[in-house]
Parts: structure tokens; C-alpha cells; sequence
């Protein structure tokens, strides 16, 4: 049933939390170890005082892990209104993420074989340039049905998507408003040298937002370690910071985890990215350089205004990746995992060699600034 929300504008058509089988299903692998761990002690060790003590710690921690995830269902919230979705999710430490309907790009639905037994599953909402899934509604009762009607609302939107999309062209901008960045995504080969091209962009006063580092940061913020920790256990912290070898073992061996802890960490970098082009502006920094691991792949190529493709003759990538510990065969895999380069090239506006010394480097970079004002002052709508 549609009900009123605060803002008299926008209605709550749905308002949900996960099912009560994720109770179970959610803790599943710590509770089938601390129910083996009872088995164990209760078959295969004598009766003994230690033995009762073993059986009384292990069925505590068994309740209370299902306790803890009973009070962590209760404690969260998914909605969708006629102008928004959204989930929060936390018991101490609370965890918001939404995205306006008017910006939805793509919903997914996945059941793994334990809510599909369930009769649950997990859906998932991404808006554009978010390089991932940004509101996660995690093993719900009805997910088709909840889809459904997620896609019905989106449909029913639609026109007020297209003059949501409308705000942010620069016909409506105030003159009052500090000119927006041109925003440039580097992508190329590995060992073609993108940090040097951005270290000569950061020379001509471009701002460099380096992804990997940051999202190394928003891992080790109070907000990142209570969540991973109510996730996945408290041994995922070692010595108060976040394991990240842990991290990555769980991530890469479990598809739902990494959709997780994507859901975390990429709204996170995009504000902070939105953030960071925004003071830029008022600043009146003129070229901002997102380099980002698999820019493209990610879809964080819709952030920017243009892309560049830093090229570099194979020989001399493989010989810069030595320096690293690399050899041929180790190029050749990494390349594998990622878009081809031809593909890379092709979706990119600018392409820059960097095939020379710093010298020569430098003065292709200045080309290419050149080259984007230029470009950006032909399009439609620039001044």
C-alpha cells in the first residue's frame, strides 16, 4: 500500500525489511562451524568438565551470532518512494545509501542456492557512472515480485527522469556558478605510463583523484571498519585496521560479497569524487584526472567528459612492469583480465604516446591540454 511520506511530494510505495530467513541463512557458515564444533566436542570428546564448558561457549556463541543477526534485521530498512530507493542498514553504526529514480540506470536480481531454497533473494539498484551497485536490498521475501514493482515505478517516472536529466545540462546552470572542471578519465595498457601523464596534467595545474588510494581510505574509516566487522566477523581487523588481503579473499570467492562491499565503498568515492570537482570548480582549477583501476570496465568513464588513452610500444611497457617483478607471462595474464586495448582506444577522445623521455612527455601533454580546450570550447552549449 502507498502511504505518505514527510515530504508531501513523495509517497512510500513500498517499505520492507529482510526476510526472517536471512536470519539464518545470512551467518550461515559460522553457525555450521560452531554447530560441527558441538558435534565434535559432543561425540568425540569424554564426558569431563571441560567438555560442558566447550558445549556451554559454543551454543552461546551460537545463539548469539543468531541473536545478533535477528537485531541486525530488525534494524534495517528498505524502501521505495515515488522519487527514491534506498536501504539502511547497521545496529551501532548506521549505514544510508539512495539513489533518486530519476537516476536509476540498472536493477538486477541474484539468488543464490541457499534463497533460492528460501524462497528470497537479493536485488540490486545502480545509478549511472557509479561503477557498481549502489543500494543493495539483501535476501528479501518476494524478489521478483518486489521487482516488479521497483521497474513499475521506474516505468511510471519516466518522464520525470527526463527532466531530472535536464538539471544538469549547462542551459540551466546559474551564471553565479563557478564553471565546471573538464573532467578526464586516464586509461590505457599497463606500464604505458598513466601515472607519469597525470603527474605531468598535475604540472598544468590539473586535480588528481587517484581511486585505488581512496578507496584504500574509505576502508579504514570508523564507518567502513564497524561495517565489515558486523559482516563478516571481527577477525576481518587486524590491530584496529581492516585486513585487506581478508577482504580481497572474500570478495573474489564470493560474487554477493563483492556486490556488498561495492554497494559500501563506490557511492563513497563518487561523492567524494562529486565533492572534489565541486571545490575544484570554486578554486577555479580547470582539468580534473580521474585515474581509476579499469575505468572503463567500471563505468566510471559517465563521470568524465572525455577520456584519454596513454600508449606506449609493448617493449616498453614490458620493460617498465619488469621493474616490478614481472615478466612476459605476467603481462600477458593481467592484460587478459582486462578490455582489450584496441577496445580501449576505440572509446577514447584523446590518445597521448608516451614512447619518449620526460621531455618529450611533458611537451605532448601540454599538446593535449590544448587539444581538450579546444575540443570543450567547440561543444554545444560551452562558452
Amino acid at each position: 500500500m502507498t502511504t505518505n511520506s514527510p515530504n508531501s511530494d513523495e509517497r512510500t510505495v513500498l517499505s520492507f525489511r529482510p526476510s526472517a530467513a536471512s536470519i539464518v541463512i545470512r551467518p550461515i557458515r559460522p553457525i555450521v562451524i560452531l554447530v560441527l564444533g558441538f558435534a565434535i566436542l559432543w561425540w568425540f570428546v569424554p564426558a569431563a568438565p571441560q567438555r560442558t564448558l566447550g558445549l556451554a561457549v559454543l551454543l552461546a556463541l551460537l545463539i548469539l551470532r543468531v541473536v545478533w543477526q535477528a537485531v541486525w534485521v530488525a534494524c534495517a530498512r528498505y524502501e521505495l518512494t515515488t522519487l527514491r530507493v534506498r536501504a539502511t542498514t547497521g545496529v551501532f553504526s548506521r549505514f544510508g545509501a539512495e539513489i533518486p529514480l530519476a537516476r536509476v540506470q540498472n536493477t538486477f536480481l541474484s539468488r543464490s542456492f541457499l534463497e533460492r531454497l528460501a524462497g528470497i533473494g537479493t536485488i540490486g539498484i545502480a545509478s549511472a557512472g557509479t561503477g557498481g551497485i549502489e543500494v543493495l536490498w539483501s535476501m528479501i521475501d518476494d524478489p521478483a515480485g518486489v521487482l516488479s514493482k521497483v521497474r513499475r515505478q521506474l516505468d511510471s517516472s519516466e518522464s520525470g527522469n527526463s527532466a531530472a536529466a535536464g538539471l544538469g545540462d549547462s542551459s540551466f546552470r546559474s551564471p553565479n556558478l563557478p564553471a565546471r572542471p573538464i573532467v578526464l578519465g586516464l586509461v590505457g595498457g599497463i606500464g604505458a605510463g598513466k601515472s607519469a601523464v597525470a603527474s605531468e596534467l598535475e604540472s598544468h595545474g590539473a586535480l588528481i583523484l587517484d581511486s585505488d588510494t581512496r578507496a584504500k581510505a574509505v576502508l579504514e574509516t570508523p564507518e567502513a571498519r564497524a561495517a565489515l566487522a558486523s559482516w563478516w566477523g571481527p577477525d576481518i581487523l587486524q590491530n584496529g585496521k581492516v585486513d585487506r588481503k581478508r577482504v580481497a579473499d572474500i570478495v573474489f570467492s564470493d560474487p554477493e560479497q563483492r556486490r556488498r562491499l561495492e554497494a559500501f565503498v563506490h557511492p563513497k568515492l563518487r561523492e567524494g569524487r562529486h565533492a572534489e570537482i565541486d571545490a575544484a570548480a570554486r578554486r577555479g582549477v580547470r582539468f580534473v584526472v580521474i585515474d581509476a583501476p579499469l575505468l572503463l570496465e567500471a563505468g566510471v568513464d559517465k563521470e568524465c567528459d572525455a577520456i584519454v588513452f596513454v600508449d606506449a610500444p609493448r617493449e616498453q611497457r614490458l620493460e617498465r612492469v619488469r621493474a616490478r617483478g614481472w615478466d612476459d607471462r605476467e603481462l600477458a595474464r593481467r592484460e587478459a583480465a582486462q578490455m582489450p586495448l584496441d577496445r580501449k582506444r576505440l572509446l577514447s577522445t584523446f590518445v597521448v604516446q608516451n614512447d619518449g623521455d620526460t621531455a618529450s612527455l611533458s611537451s605532448r601533454v601540454s599538446q593535449l591540454t590544448q587539444q581538450v580546450e579546444a575540443w570543450h570550447r567547440a561543444k554545444p552549449g560551452q562558452t
